[in-house]
């Protein structure tokens, strides 16, 4: 079952998690909203309803949970008006859940929110762009994670510009092997000459 944005956002309003673990969660249901109340509730991120808990059985005394319409489904009220503070929000959001990854054989070294080196590209480009450069040439490889920017069309993109750089790199390496080589062998024809 695809796990929609309403889904998260009203699992958001019964538990107060962020995003990315409500989506988390939801998806572990496989989108059933109170399966993902109890899932969260049991890893210790929702507090215990007073008086019981959250349950799917039946004869389990708990206090029931309001009749959550599906989407779409109340068309008394037309949906709410998005202002520019909403949208600001959810912006600032998205940049603080998603997350870029630097990779290098296989291995994680830092995943931080996508804010700071977005800040930091902005404000010191002429750097930060010759460094994600040297890092490409260097065999290391970014990663996009989160609820928004982990698309695989993007990713993949990535990992294509990674491996062009890698080869790139090959290249330069193996021409400047080639002159160390030819280098040496002049070299050496030199003092073999002067002998």
């Amino acid at each position: 079952m695809e796990i929609t944005l309403e889904m998260v956002e009203r699992l958001r309003e019964k538990a107060d998690v962020s995003y990315t673990l409500a989506k988390r969660a939801l998806e572990f249901s496989g989108g059933n909203l109170l399966d993902a109340l109890i899932y969260l509730e049991e890893k210790g991120y929702v507090d215990r309803p007073d008086g019981g808990n959250y349950s799917t059985q039946q004869d389990a005394p708990s206090q029931p949970l309001q009749e959550i319409p599906p989407p779409g489904a109340s068309a008394k009220e037309p949906p709410p008006r998005r202002t520019l503070g909403d949208w600001v929000r959810r912006l600032v959001q998205g940049v603080i859940d998603n997350e870029v990854e630097l990779w290098r054989r296989d291995q994680c070294y830092a995943s931080i929110p996508v804010l700071i080196p977005l800040v930091l590209l902005i404000c010191t480009f002429w750097i930060m762009i010759p460094l994600l450069l040297v890092g490409l040439l260097f065999g290391f490889r970014y990663r996009f994670s989160g609820p928004d920017l982990e698309r695989e069309d993007l990713n993949g993109f990535l990992r294509n510009v990674a491996d062009s750089a890698a080869q790139v790199g090959q290249q330069v390496m193996d021409e400047l092997n080639a002159q160390h080589e030819k280098h040496s062998k002049k070299s050496a024809q030199g003092d073999d000459d002067t002998q």
